[in-house]
């Protein structure tokens, strides 16, 4: 068993062909085939069932727990082969999304500077979803996102920023401006500015859609926050957005999802907990371990 064994393996289980799995690393078949069967002696378990050619494969428990530890170990292996060629690096690399990063960037960009360490930073912005997966790859030392819900895993160091509401809000001028509270069923008939898919924002539209036993009615796709509360400012249609993200000079209505019905984002900062900092960027990483809201 080895490195490449293990990674034939997982594509094969994600993709679900021999054929397919082989085309997709350029190999023949009888390759993957062997490789399986090596697996399969050295665990001595058949690992993946097919009753015939066209059927479906099917794992059996061992080949589940090799596919989860596989995908661990591989993730792991990719982080140390890029953390040891860049062991010399002067770079921290941040990702970060536009929302989180708006609230959190400029105070963490200050301390990096008063720590007279201002052109270690590497940052990256992306939409949340990606900041994470840039993190488990190890493309990534430290993502600052937000979500639906609260990211706990044992393999980061993960601290909680700040935990905001995710509330509807509308022009001054709409006919809803006098509502404090909405049941996602309400929602049905409205036009909505939201955000492409993977965006924490219209994830959780679509979740109050599901309440609502409705698909929104997108009617424009806005590429920052900002656009989508300017044009809610407009009566142009209503948003749904993090509370947190909403000025004082904002000329919007907040309306509340209905309290069994309430989404919330969570905003949270993580650090790989394999990666290992080099003298140069210790101080750096000592800043993003005592980071506070």
């Amino acid at each position: 068993m080895n490195e490449k064994d293990l990674i034939y393996f997982c594509k094969l289980v994600e993709i679900g062909s021999y054929t397919e799995t082989a085309i997709y690393f350029d190999v023949t078949q009888p390759t993957i085939s062997t490789v399986i069967r090596r697996l399969a002696e050295h665990f001595n378990d058949p690992l993946i069932i097919q009753k015939h050619r066209k059927s479906k494969l099917l794992l059996t428990a061992s080949g589940t727990m090799l596919y989860k530890k596989a995908k661990y170990l591989i993730n792991e292996i990719e982080a140390v082969n890029f953390d040891v060629r860049h062991a010399k690096d002067k770079k921290i690399r941040l990702a970060f999304s536009g929302e989180a990063g708006s609230i959190y960037l400029p105070d963490l960009v200050k301390m990096f500077f008063d720590a007279g360490i201002s052109d270690m930073l590497d940052s990256r912005l992306m939409r949340s979803s990606n900041a994470f997966e840039e993190l488990e790859s190890g493309e990534v030392d430290v993502a600052i996102y937000s979500w639906i819900l609260p990211i706990n895993d044992p393999n980061y160091y993960i601290r909680n920023l700040e935990k905001t509401e995710m509330v509807i809000i509308t022009g001054l001028s709409d006919p809803w401006a006098v509502k404090k509270v909405v049941k996602a069923n309400e929602l049905r008939e409205r036009n909505f500015i939201a955000r492409e898919p993977g965006y924490l924002t219209r994830e959780c539209l679509n979740e109050v859609g599901k309440l609502g036993n409705f698909n929104p009615n997108i009617l424009f796709l806005a590429n920052t926050m900002r656009i989508m509360i300017d044009l809610v400012e407009r009566n142009v249609g209503i948003a749904l957005v993090m509370k947190s993200s909403i000025r004082d000079t904002d000329r919007v209505h907040i309306i509340h999802l209905d309290d069994d019905q309430k989404y919330y984002a969570y905003m949270q900062i993580a650090m790989r907990k394999s990666f290992i900092p080099n003298d140069y960027q210790q101080p750096g990483i000592q800043i993003f371990r005592n980071f506070k809201a």
